[in-house]
């Protein structure tokens, strides 16, 4: 069952406290620079993968703790209203395609002077 709508989106307040610190350290880049394309000036960790992205967030780079290391994700538009774990994946799927198996192949040297195998 979804979240009721009158109690809002979920955000943890431990990062809405950082994203407020945020703001307050880099006043330039939050009132003018994020809406002119520049890159956030540094990036908010969190652990808090169930947060609700806010149009707030626009621009702003978070390192979302993904059970082993953060992965870096730069908020865009169409990412508003999705929680932060749908973009910081927790495991790695196996590939199907059958992997290469060099083994122990030879490679033939080449005599640079007469452009042949040796």
């Amino acid at each position: 069952m979804p979240r009721s709508v009158w109690k809002g989106p979920y955000v943890a307040v431990s990062l809405l406290q950082d994203v407020v610190a945020f703001a307050r350290k880099h006043p330039e880049w939050w009132n003018k620079g994020r809406f002119q394309g520049q890159k956030a000036p540094e990036v908010i960790n969190t652990y808090s993968r169930a947060s609700v992205i806010l149009p707030d967030f626009l621009a702003c780079r978070f390192g979302v703790h993904n059970g082993k290391s953060f992965v870096n994700l730069e908020v865009q538009e169409a990412m508003v209203g999705h929680r932060l774990a749908e973009f910081a994946p927790t495991k790695v799927l196996p590939s199907k395609a059958p992997s290469k198996d060099t083994g122990n192949v030879v490679k033939k040297k080449i005599n640079p002077k007469t452009g042949k195998a040796a």
